[in-house]
């Protein structure tokens, strides 16, 4: 019995291990920050919005800079607003996007494929007319880090031999949708550590690795 028990223990232990390392990565890469002397004054407005578990960075629709609806087109929103002046970009697992409108909706098997496995990206673009929600961190950021910001957000669409997007035919709203994504979903590239990267590859304020968005808003609080 002593020995089972014993066996027991150690069989425990293993199983909680990866756990206790990846909750102590978690703490670790979310406490140390980069690019922590971006002061956040320039010309360019950005925000950070998230819903507790997920989070969005939210753009102008146009600039000088970049014009997203001449590449995210309005007749791929289910109805369009001739006031849209944001488009807000996330990322995720395919299937969750699928799926999972809900949190009630979440599968066993779509949680488990999503965290253990490499899986299938999408993004998801929001339009919005105003910005007039708490949960909205505003960033005034510097021309040549929104350049580099467009520049990530752009290299993580598949894009057809035309150059064009086709949108996923699914939509939360009528103000959303979907497109498929170049890279793979997984326990250490998750949709927050997607927008924490866009920040670090722009220069802008973010984590060493986040796979959650607290660290990430805590680093703006």
């Amino acid at each position: 019995m002593k020995v089972l028990v014993k066996y027991l223990q150690k069989a425990v232990a293993i199983l909680l291990l990866p756990a206790v390392i990846y909750a102590l990565m978690v703490l670790i890469g979310g406490l140390i920050p980069v690019n922590e002397a971006s002061e956040h004054t320039g010309p360019v407005k950005i925000y950070l919005v998230q819903n507790g578990s997920h989070t969005d960075i939210v753009v102008p629709i146009a600039n000088e800079i970049i014009n997203w609806e001449k590449i995210i087109l309005p007749e791929h929103f289910p109805a369009w607003s001739p006031d849209t002046k944001y488009y807000s970009f996330g990322w995720g697992d395919r299937e969750f996007y699928r799926t999972t409108p809900y949190w009630e909706d979440l599968s066993f098997k779509t949680g488990f494929k999503a965290i253990f496995l490499n899986t299938p990206s999408a993004i998801h673009i929001t339009r919005f007319e105003k910005i007039n929600s708490e949960k909205f961190i505003e960033l005034n950021i510097e021309t040549e880090q929104y350049i580099k910001l467009c520049e990530y957000i752009l290299k993580h669409f598949q894009f057809s031999s035309e150059g064009k997007l086709k949108p996923l035919d699914f939509h939360y709203s009528n103000r959303d949708a979907f497109y498929n994504s170049t890279s793979s979903f997984h326990a250490f590239r998750t949709c927050n550590s997607w927008v924490n990267n866009a920040l670090k590859y722009s220069g802008l304020r973010s984590c060493l690795w986040t796979p959650f968005a607290w660290p990430l808003f805590w680093q703006y609080s």
